[in-house]
């Protein structure tokens, strides 16, 4: 499942946001409506449940318990997961804690990605976007990587 685009949508006080109508559509077409939501990057990682179950799978099996580092990522990364049920005006509810790492306070910007979407604060998100037109293209080893992707 790939999400595409970039829409702007407000949460409401009680900590909800819109999921994009074609992002609904693709996750009630595939039965995967619930989505898992966590904090990384600075935003929030939205997954299709099935997607989600494969990460975990992955991490169950390549994560041993003596490496700490990964250990601290999983904890952070999957301890900070919740599953969410779009209610009926297609809106998710997003945890405190999850609202309060992404800096989400009024106006967000939801991203599409190959397996899943992001929740952005539109401040962060503008900054975010600055920083890489300025200094994005000129990284040496990021065109590199864009090539290797071969578009």
């Amino acid at each position: 499942m790939i999400f595409r685009g970039r829409f702007e949508y407000t949460i409401d006080p009680k900590g909800r946001v819109n999921i994009p109508a074609r992002f609904r559509e693709q996750l009630s077409e595939t039965d995967m409506e619930p989505v898992v939501i966590t904090n990384y990057s600075g935003c929030i990682y939205a997954y299709p449940s099935a997607e989600w179950e494969r990460i975990e799978e992955k991490l169950a099996a390549k994560v041993s318990s003596v490496n700490k580092k990964k250990n601290a990522f999983v904890r952070f990364f999957v301890g900070g997961a919740v599953e969410v049920v779009p209610d009926k005006q297609g809106r998710i509810l997003i945890p405190p804690s999850l609202r309060s790492y992404a800096g989400l306070d009024r106006d967000v910007v939801i991203l599409g990605m190959p397996n899943r979407f992001e929740i952005w604060d539109r401040q962060r998100w503008d900054v975010e976007m600055s920083r890489f037109e300025k200094e994005g293209f000129e990284d040496p080893e990021l065109s590199r990587e864009i090539d290797s992707l071969g578009i």
